[in-house]
């Protein structure tokens, strides 16, 4: 049968078998092959395996011995660590044995970047080392809408997080460490949002999408008639009606149109919220109507209210009939009406028709020159007649003494003036009364005694710095008659400015010179000394006039116990509590105050006086006091020679001819002003740190008598 193999039978091998035959071999001795002995193989291999155990044994020990216990601290626990670098870093416990070298640490950990640090384990027996692993950023991906239209997007939203910025929206896959943080977004014209936002991390996905509220509001105006110009914040928005976009927060809103009032308002909007404002009713136009008097610095009542003083522009409603009333004290009160269209102007002229009082003159010698209000009027009339108000005579003649005096004429009864004039002192050593410096400027002689200064800690409105002191002046001294007036001091000081208060100007010529400062009151004593030959009496020590030494004949500034003196001196030789007496308020035409004609410039004023100047009157407007000196109380404060201190109260001493302190910064200033109505004031030494910058601060001269 093919495919298949037949195993043979017994019987078929015994037939098929060969006879073989078998050949004997001689015995050989020598190094033939042999099987090997079994304890001896056993023997080669226990000791290989000792020597091998021995050898490794002899390692571990040096290893043992050589090695460092080093400590890693991995936060958090890593998953896996893996230590590269040296022998085999075999962990016993919470340490591993490391011999010294350099090292390089990995570990792995889930949502954590991994950490392959370097390290070096120095000869200390044990080290301890610290590592941390960073958790994967988080990712943002932020949109913004407006809140009122959330289809509608906003790009170029600024996006800051932690205060840092990162992007402008829209912004995809920003990584962001995982934890608390602060978002907040900004976009111009919007409000800002800010947001706390905790960040997975991982590499988790956060998707933002946060809605914007509106930083402006939507104003709707319109104007009766329309047309009008709109400025916002004094930036032209366009014409009524209109809707303007403004921001949250306070704006000046002004509506104008030619013809019409200006239309203001400070308007708040709220972010958000948009408003329709009521139609604005505009106004027609006030007319101008211009008020002359002849003579000016009548009193002028719009209706039933102080409208000022001529000349003066008034505002009118247009269209209107007005009254207006004029009176002026010597003048008979006069009464016009007047209408003025929107946007016109017109000027209206008054001749105030004067009350005139007679004054009869009885005058030995016959001769002598009349000066009325300081204007020669010539040789002595047998009358005069004058307005009624107060007038200043003099009478004067070569080689007498002149007559003075102030009389107010009363319309309707003859006053007389019965006078003998007294010849002066001849010689050489007689000394004139009143002298007159280069530019005419007067000074009276003032033959000063002792006297104390200041106020005791009884008296009411005593302050502080109002220490008492025993002063004797023994030197006579020529002290200024009125305060130096804005047209002499232009002579010297041409740029001189002395500027407005309120609606007023203080620059009239027969004004106060204000706004003056110390060095430049000391520089127009000296200009005037030098014009009359004399010694100045001030140096230039850097930029600031100082007294020189020795002290010079020249003007120069009054010390304050001179002005203090010259104030309060009454002509019983005894001291007053201010310049008109004893008692408060002052009496009438006592001085130029802070008064109800200047109600609508100060805040507190003396309710029961009116002098009839809202701010400076012109000098020797008010009656001089009892040593003929004008404004010594009133109209300006005036500075003094001497620098601001606080004199210690030194029972028993007197001071002679106190100069006060050395120079200094700061200068006493004495008197008071128009500007306040606390006359207590009149008595005070106080600091001014404007040095000059004041409304109301001016100044006198004076001069020594005798040569020092």
């Amino acid at each position: 049968m093919q495919g298949k193999n037949l195993k043979p039978t017994d019987k078929q091998l015994q037939e098929n078998a060969q006879p073989v035959e078998i050949q004997p071999v001689s015995f050989r001795t020598g190094r033939g092959s042999r099987s090997p002995n079994p304890t001896a193989r056993f023997r080669w291999l226990i000791t290989a395996v000792l020597a091998t155990v021995l050898i490794l044994l002899g390692i571990s020990t040096w290893f043992v011995f050589t090695a460092r216990q080093v400590v890693i601290q991995i936060d958090p626990e890593p998953q896996r660590i893996i230590i590269e670098g040296g022998l085999a870093a075999p962990k016993i416990g919470a340490y591993y044995l490391l011999r010294p070298g350099g090292y390089t640490l990995r570990a792995e950990k889930k949502c954590f970047q991994p950490l392959d640090k370097q390290f070096v384990v120095a000869d200390e027996k044990s080290q301890q080392l610290r590592f941390s692993l960073s958790k994967l950023p988080g990712r943002l991906s932020i949109r913004a809408h407006r809140a009122d239209r959330p289809s509608l997007r906003l790009e170029g939203a600024q996006v800051f997080v932690d205060g840092r910025p990162v992007g402008q929206t829209p912004i995809d896959e920003l990584a962001v460490e995982p934890g608390r943080r602060t978002l907040e977004i900004r976009a111009e014209k919007y409000q800002d949002v800010h947001r706390q936002l905790q960040v997975e991390g991982c590499n988790a996905q956060q998707k933002l999408d946060l809605a914007l509220v509106p930083g402006w509001s939507d104003i709707t105006l319109a104007s009766d008639p329309p047309g009008a110009a709109v400025r916002v914040d004094e930036k032209v928005a366009g014409h009524t009606p209109l809707t303007l976009e403004l921001a949250a927060g306070d704006h000046d809103l002004e509506v104008k149109l030619n013809g019409f009032k200006p239309w203001r308002t400070r308007l708040t909007v709220a972010a958000n919220q948009p408003r329709v404002l009521e139609p604005i009713q505009l106004q027609p136009a006030d007319g101008t109507l211009k008020v002359h008097t002849v003579p000016p610095g009548a009193s002028v009542m719009l209706e039933n209210s102080f409208a000022g003083k001529t000349p003066l522009a008034l505002a009118l409603l247009a269209d209107k009939t007005h009254r207006i009333r004029l009176s002026k004290a010597g003048y008979e009160k006069a009464t016009r009406t007047a209408t003025v269209a929107s946007g016109a102007s017109k000027t209206l002229t008054v001749k105030l028709k004067p009350k005139l009082g007679i004054i009869e003159l009885v005058v030995e010698p016959a001769d002598a020159e009349m000066i009325v209000d300081g204007k020669s009027v010539g040789r002595l009339p047998r009358q005069l007649r004058l307005v009624a108000v107060e007038h200043q005579l003099e009478i004067r003649k070569k080689g007498y003494r002149p007559y003075r005096t102030r009389i107010t004429p009363r319309p309707g009864f003859v006053q007389q003036i019965k006078v003998t004039l007294s010849r002066q002192t001849s010689g050489k050593n007689a000394t004139a009364q009143i002298i007159k410096a280069q530019n005419g400027y007067p000074l009276r002689l003032i033959r000063p005694h002792g006297f104390t200064m200041g106020a005791s800690r009884r008296e009411q409105g005593r302050r502080s710095n109002e220490t008492l002191r025993r002063i004797e002046l023994k030197r006579p001294f020529y002290m200024g008659m009125r305060e130096v007036i804005n047209w002499e001091l232009r002579q010297f000081y041409a740029a001189h400015n002395a500027g407005v208060f309120g609606r007023y100007s203080l620059n009239g010529d027969q004004q106060p010179a204000v706004r003056v400062s110390w060095n430049l009151a000391a520089r127009f004593c000296n200009w005037l000394s030098v014009k009359e030959g004399l010694t100045p009496f001030y140096a230039l020590v850097g930029t600031t006039q100082v007294a020189a030494e020795p002290v010079g004949n020249g003007y120069r500034l009054p010390t304050e116990a001179e002005w203090e003196y010259c104030a309060r001196m009454d002509e019983t030789k005894k001291m007053l509590k201010y310049p008109w007496g004893n008692k408060f308020p002052p009496a009438l035409r006592s001085g130029n105050f802070g008064d109800k004609s200047a109600a609508d410039l100060l805040k507190v004023y003396l309710s029961d006086y009116n002098d009839g100047y809202p701010v400076t009157a012109p000098s020797e407007k008010f009656s001089a006091n009892t040593l003929g000196l004008f404004d010594m109380g009133g109209n300006v404060a005036e500075w003094c020679h001497d620098y601001y201190a606080i004199y210690p109260h030194e029972a028993g001493r007197q001071y002679v001819d106190p100069l006060g302190p050395g120079q200094g910064k700061y200068h006493v200033v004495r008197g008071s002003s128009w500007q306040s109505a606390d006359i207590s004031t009149l008595r005070l030494a106080y600091r001014d740190y404007s040095d000059g910058k004041r409304p109301d601060l001016g100044f006198r001269i004076c001069r020594y008598a005798t040569k020092p």
